[in-house]
């Protein structure tokens, strides 16, 4: 009798323990289930990603072949530059000598040379230039860093009539901004960046400076080694210039200022006066002027008593 009692009840057990063992198998299906469909929206996901960035180099590769085939009209065009070849090898000067008279622009081969001489003797990486129009500053400073290992060369300029005239200078001068073919001078740009070779370096930020001032400065940290500000010669704006982007360029630093000379950009120089140590100031012919200011280091809180003493009472507050 025990016997049979015993098998009864091992038979429920067992039964039992077959139940539980399926309830727990189904339950570990459907998790199983439940990840697999996680998975596979995963991979749903990526795949989209991928769709839409290889449609972003599509439209990316487009550009390109638009932007090149714009160029090759340009060159065809009677008016426009002809292929700029620099000097294989040899001395960096006669590179730059050899590729001016080539750009569009106002800068001076002293002017020229001496912004590549500031880039060869300064240790950072980062340059940028506020105002390139058709790179006859910028590409010698480009040229001066060609070799330095991850050297960046930005070029903030918007190439927009309206743009340049937002804010008045001259009757002259405005017009004269009005009109000027900037589409034109746009791709004579890019044209002796790519027969340059330095396509690889120089990034083009076509922004207005306070759009791109704002984009940098969420780059939390980014600072220039040496910015060139060679923008809107307007009052207001030279000035505003140079008040927001000298905190974007690195303690020890180099901010360059264009015409320095002019009545209305005298208000920024004397600010870089004020806020800087100046390394130079050059004044040739013709009213071309031009001055370097280096930025000076952020002192520590300990030599800020004012500063300490804020900065202590938002601790304990």
């Amino acid at each position: 009798m025990s016997g049979l009692m015993d098998r009864a009840f091992g038979s429920e057990a067992d039964a039992a323990e077959v139940k539980d063992s399926t309830a727990l198998l189904e339950q570990q299906a459907v998790m199983y289930q439940a990840m697999l469909a996680e998975h596979e929206a995963t991979i749903r996901e990526t795949q989209a990603v991928v769709r839409a960035r290889e449609a972003t180099v599509r439209e990316r590769e487009a550009v390109v072949r638009e932007r090149e085939a714009e160029i090759s009209a340009l060159r065809a065009g009677r008016d426009a530059p002809g292929r700029i070849t620099p000097p294989s090898g040899g001395d960096l000067g006669d590179c730059i000598r050899a590729v001016l008279p080539q750009l569009d622009g106002w800068c001076t081969l002293r002017k020229a040379l001496w912004l590549a001489e500031l880039v060869s003797n300064m240790s950072g990486t980062r340059i940028g230039e506020i105002g390139v129009y058709g790179g006859k500053s910028l590409i010698p400073m480009a040229l001066a860093a060609r070799n330095r290992p991850g050297a960046m060369v930005y070029a903030i300029e918007p190439w927009s009539n309206s743009v340049a005239v937002e804010q008045a200078t001259s009757a002259e001068n405005d017009q004269w901004w009005r009109e000027v073919d900037l589409y034109r001078i746009k791709l004579g740009f890019v044209s002796a960046i790519m027969d340059c070779g330095l396509t690889g370096m120089v990034k083009l930020i076509e922004l207005p400076s306070d759009e791109a001032r704002r984009a940098f400065h969420a780059m939390q940290g980014y600072r220039f080694d040496l910015l060139h500000v060679d923008g809107s010669h307007a009052e207001g704006q030279a000035l505003a210039d140079v008040k927001n982007w000298l905190p974007l360029v690195a303690p020890g630093g180099i901010l360059v200022l264009d015409d320095i000379g002019w009545d209305s950009v005298m208000k920024a120089r004397d600010y870089l006066r004020e806020n800087c140590d100046v390394i130079s100031e050059i004044v040739e012919e013709n009213d071309v002027s031009y001055g370097a200011y280096r930025t000076r280091p952020v002192p520590a809180l300990a030599a800020q008593p004012e500063a300490w003493a804020a900065a202590l009472s938002e601790v304990l507050a």
